[in-house]
């Protein structure tokens, strides 16, 4: 079973620490939401491997998310 996890800042220095913990230890990852500001909101970033595209953060971005 794997987590749905959602990284708020996703493109700054601790998002970016956070998601190579992750990589590293392997956590079980249904799915991942990176969240960032409106400046970055489109740019892609690379997670396990996976192509991810930043969305801006909102209200409702953690609808669905376990962690």
């Amino acid at each position: 079973m794997g987590y749905n996890v959602a990284i708020l800042g996703a493109t700054g220095l601790v998002g970016r620490e956070i998601i190579k913990v992750l990589e590293q230890r392997n956590f079980p990852m249904d799915s991942i939401r990176l969240l960032a500001s409106e400046r970055s909101a489109g740019k892609i970033m690379t997670v396990a491997g996976e192509k991810v595209e930043i969305r801006e953060a909102a209200a409702d971005s953690f609808k669905g998310i376990d962690i």
